[in-house]
């Protein structure tokens, strides 16, 4: 349905190779190496000049994007036909963000509240997604949502290796018969998720919310979206940059909940002038590996419309039906497969814990385990 290219940024993440100078790791100059590769990309692939073309990320691309968005507009890559952008759960700015979580008011009384058990039990508790199992192989697995200051890297619990998946993608990163198969240059790296060299080194910026004005007003499709199982990088707080402690934008739709196509809740969206904020129910940091399923659909509905994407096929799993899902309910109809579409989506979380091989599109082994419909997300305060 459409063509995606994966972007590992900045240079010294993932296979992205060599590392930087120290004085290269900042915003500015991911930005523009990334605005390079478009250019040289179009150039060596001329096929997919002139079709829609999207940008997407998630954590600290809502600052890479951001970023690179108000460039494309300002600047704009002949032959590049910038369409839309999608973020999810993105770290944006510093103190906005920040006021979604548990203050040091709350943390106090909450440690005053609790057992020494249950205090001491809370180091384990995955920030990244709180209805996650915990990988006993990893041994910075202490992720305290609660407790500030760890070294913390988002984890999931689908499929058959449960919680422990990431320790097993970098094992199987690291195989040289997977390396060839994918073309690494040189022949061998030892692939891992989190790049300290470039954590250590990065000048991160404080805020993308000054580059929002110019992106909004170039009549570019716009979604914000955020699963809500996260505590890192929590819904609420993204709404308020979005509405009066940031852009301030008006309310054009009011909140309402949305279904996927297995007739289950999936989450809750409000649109903005120009934007559309939607959160993904029971989805942690990264939506598509939580919530695959829904994750797909909201893709699909905005890329293609809501409508067109009620009438696609999509995946469906044994495991739905502990929620009472309704597998019955087929559709039929395929978009042609030579869609004119392509996406560049890129490994941008490295700065904040993890350095992602794009979006993750986890279409198999998928559950779902939620609670009562609501008329909006639990803590919003529009």
């Amino acid at each position: 349905k459409a063509n995606m290219v994966f972007l590992e940024s900045p240079a010294g993440v993932g296979f992205s190779q060599p590392v930087l100078n120290d004085t290269d790791y900042n915003d500015n100059f991911t930005t523009n190496r990334a605005y390079e590769f478009l250019e040289q990309f179009l150039e060596l692939y001329p096929r997919y000049k002139n079709r829609e073309f999207y940008i997407t990320g998630e954590s600290y691309a809502g600052i890479y994007i951001p970023f690179l968005v108000h460039k494309l507009v300002a600047s704009p890559i002949a032959n590049l036909s910038l369409t839309g952008f999608a973020i999810g759960n993105p770290f944006t700015d510093n103190i906005i963000d920040g006021t979604g979580e548990c203050t040091s008011e709350c943390e106090s009384a909450l440690e005053a509240g609790i057992s020494m058990s249950e205090w001491d039990n809370s180091d384990v508790l995955n920030q990244y997604y709180i209805y996650g199992d915990v990988c006993k192989l990893q041994s910075n697995n202490q992720s305290k949502t609660l407790i500030p200051n760890k070294n913390i890297r988002p984890l999931t619990h689908r499929g058959l290796v449960g919680p422990c998946q990431d320790v097993y993608t970098a094992s199987y990163l690291q195989l040289p018969t997977v390396q060839a198969a994918i073309h690494v240059i040189p022949d061998q790296i030892e692939w891992t998720d989190c790049s300290s060299a470039v954590t250590s080194h990065y000048t991160r910026s404080d805020s993308a919310l000054s580059k929002y004005p110019t992106i909004l007003q170039a009549g570019l499709k716009g979604l914000i979206y955020s699963g809500d199982a996260d505590s890192n990088v929590n819904f609420i707080g993204t709404e308020r940059w979005l509405t009066d402690e940031g852009l301030n934008l008006t309310v054009t739709e009011k909140w309402q909940a949305w279904f996927g196509p297995d007739k289950q809740l999936a989450g809750y969206t409000v649109r903005y002038t120009n934007l559309t904020f939607t959160t993904v129910k029971g989805a942690g940091h990264m939506v598509p590996a939580h919530r695959p399923l829904h994750a797909l659909y909201l893709f699909e509905c905005f890329l293609y419309g809501n409508r067109a994407c009620q009438s696609f096929k999509y995946p469906k799993d044994a495991l739905e039906y502990l929620s009472g899902a309704d597998l019955g309910a087929t559709t039929t109809a395929v978009v042609d497969s030579s869609a004119n579409v392509w996406w560049v989506i890129g490994s941008l979380a490295a700065l904040v814990g993890v350095a992602l091989l794009g979006w993750r599109g986890y279409v198999h082994h998928f559950t779902s385990s939620y609670t009562e419909l609501e008329t909006k997300p639990i803590g919003s305060r529009k």
